[in-house]
């Protein structure tokens, strides 16, 4: 997972999904599901990310495997934060300790997750405050060995962005630099991506801007569709900034499509205020459309479109038929169909694709 080889996790984790079921085994739907969710949250794929850890954690809370909790809720609680339902968000982390954490690969996922959502509340000191905490945790003090993250927390990322926000932009530079210059030598494309759109966000002016294109390259050379759109609208608004609305309007219309087909309401919000500000016409409002539709939603519409039953739907999802109706009554209102037969057409990708001048 940290090496980015995400084809290798997803082909290891197919025949583990079918052994679980085989054998039914508790532990093994935890750590299965746990993972797959992590990867297709790496991965931006939202509502599978969702689906996923969202199994992970009912069987959690039927069973007594406290230790794999952290795995299914922080990656819910991060799906939360990129659909902008902070709330939910709060109530998922809320669900786990605040303190206290034994050092661990899991364990230090929380107070990483934690910061992020304070991020997106407006809440810059405390994420600073759980991203130093993770960096505590995953220190040669605490592990008895060199250790650096290279993409697994991106701590160093979250915390300069927290100090931009709270005015410190050189330290700031300073901490978006280190972790730049050690992701650069491990070289994974996603972690790059994101470490140079970080850096380049803290840098500002031309340095900046050379940066945030060096994200954008190096997320196309990745599967990581989500991390792209960020990179893409970073880069869009930077260039807006800079008094090129024309240039900017191409890299903000590719990142709410797919922003929109990733399930991030929160993203595709953002993309969509920086496409009007350049003189750009998004065809629809944000309430409306694929882009309106939550996570789950959006999961349990597009299974529907390939032509399952609600049944058929719920036995996969591991949902009760009645959330699966639920779901398709609030799709259809927020795209405007009557039903089913309308989902192939309204999810074309065509239908997000944003005119501009």
């Amino acid at each position: 997972m940290t090496a980015e080889r995400f084809d290798s996790v997803e082909g290891a984790l197919g025949p583990m999904v079918g052994e679980v079921h085989r054998s039914g085994s508790a532990r093994g739907f935890v750590a299965v599901y746990s993972t797959l969710g992590l990867v297709q949250l790496r991965l931006g794929a939202l509502p599978e990310a969702d689906a996923a850890a969202r199994v992970a954690l009912r069987v959690l809370q039927e069973g007594d495997f406290a230790p794999g909790l952290a795995f299914a809720a922080t990656v819910l609680a991060d799906v939360a934060v990129e659909a902008g339902e902070l709330d939910a968000a709060q109530a998922l982390i809320g669900q786990l300790p605040q303190e206290g954490w034994p050092a661990g690969v899991g364990t230090v996922l929380i107070p990483a997750a934690r910061g992020r959502l304070r991020l997106a509340q407006g809440r810059p000191a405390d994420a600073l405050a759980d991203f130093k905490l993770c960096a505590t945790m995953f220190s040669p003090d605490v592990w008895g060995t060199e250790m650096r993250d290279v993409g697994y927390l991106h701590a160093r990322a979250g915390a300069a962005q927290a100090l931009l926000r709270l005015g410190e932009r050189k330290s700031a530079i300073e901490v978006a630099r280190a972790e730049l210059a050690d992701v650069r030598v491990f070289a994974a494309p996603r972690a790059l991506g994101i470490a140079a759109r970080v850096a380049g966000l803290a840098e500002g002016g031309e340095r900046g801007l050379e940066l945030l294109h060096e994200s954008v390259a190096s997320l196309r050379e990745s599967s990581a569709r989500l991390e792209l759109a960020h990179s893409l609208t970073e880069l869009g608004a930077a260039l807006r900034r800079a008094g090129e609305r024309k240039a900017a309007s191409e890299p903000l219309g590719e990142a709410l499509e797919l922003a929109a087909r990733c399930g991030a309401r929160r993203l595709a919000g953002r993309a969509r205020e920086e496409l009007k500000a350049t003189g750009a016409r998004p065809r629809r409002a944000w309430r409306t459309g694929v882009e309106a539709l939550t996570p789950s939603e959006l999961r349990v519409v597009r299974l529907a479109a390939e032509g399952a039953t609600n049944r058929e739907i719920a036995h996969q999802l591991y949902v009760t038929l009645k959330t699966v109706e639920g779901h398709l009554s609030r799709a259809y209102t927020k795209l405007e169909i009557p039903g089913r037969e309308e989902l192939p057409r309204v999810l074309e990708p065509e239908k997000t694709r944003v005119p501009t001048p």
